[in-house]
């Protein structure tokens, strides 16, 4: 009880929480040297698997800095993932809390106190909870709060409540029953969800192992029988035999993702 009473203390002296658009994703120092650590290992080991060569490691370079770009990108999703999540319990805590009597503003305050319990004070929701609070306390609209998190986050979820919440308000409609049909319309969505990554985790872990096993055999050949790989090695032919084998392996992977990437 002291933990949740000195949350609201902080809330209360206007603690200005930091304003996130999540459709960009900013490495930290430490990621970012461990991810060049990474890549510039696994293009290491391309260079000697597939080309023998320390001149064809510089040469691509550019595919890490794609590599690169490309974990950004996971990391992005991944944390708008987090984020929806979040949001589906601060709205069930919010339709939970105005069938006990509460008020609109006063939902979200109590909302905002179980999403601490639940997910620890650095949650995303919680941030966002607090930047809310705060711009209510500062006489600003709730919808238009719940807007401005829906243009920064981009998730569809969050925009449909935004926007089905606005014209309610607006309108006069039933606010309790709007928010408590689209918190369960937004619960039976990521329960549907939940079932499919649990379907999915296996062909995952297949593709996991099927991206790696070609530098397995390669590196097996090489050692059990030397020389086996030499003429695909320091000639033209050879070499264009191997970077077209690349290729093949890049495409096929980003084929992979696509496939085993299902919206919901």
């Amino acid at each position: 009880m002291k933990y949740i009473k000195k949350e609201k203390m902080t809330v209360g002296r206007g603690r200005h929480p930091p304003i996130m658009n999540y459709a960009v994703y900013c490495f930290t120092k430490k990621e970012l040297v461990i991810y060049i650590i990474i890549e510039s290992a696994f293009i290491g080991i391309i260079a000697y698997l597939f080309y023998d060569s320390i001149f064809a490691f510089f040469l691509l370079i550019p595919i890490a800095a794609v590599m690169i770009k490309r974990k950004k990108e996971q990391l992005c999703q991944k944390r708008k993932q987090k984020l929806e999540s979040e949001f589906r319990d601060a709205i069930l805590s919010v339709s939970s809390n105005l069938q006990t009597g509460y008020s609109l503003e006063n939902a979200f305050q109590e909302a905002y106190q179980e999403i601490i319990l639940l997910h620890g004070t650095h949650a995303l929701m919680a941030s966002e909870l607090r930047l809310l609070l705060r711009k209510l306390a500062n006489n600003e609209q709730l919808e238009d709060v719940l807007l401005n998190l829906a243009v920064r986050s981009e998730i569809d979820d969050i925009k449909v409540f935004a926007d089905i919440f606005q014209i309610a308000k607006r309108g006069g409609g039933n606010m309790q029953a709007i928010i408590a049909n689209t918190a369960e319309m937004i619960g039976d969505k990521h329960a549907v969800r939940l079932e499919i990554d649990t379907i999915m985790s296996e062909k995952k872990l297949e593709q996991t192992i099927m991206r790696y096993i070609p530098f397995f055999i390669i590196f097996y050949i090489s050692i059990t029988s030397k020389g086996y790989f030499e003429g695909l090695y320091h000639n033209i032919p050879g070499q264009a035999i191997m970077t077209a084998a690349l290729i093949v392996y890049g495409i096929s992977c980003r084929l992979f993702d696509r496939i085993l990437d299902i919206e919901v």
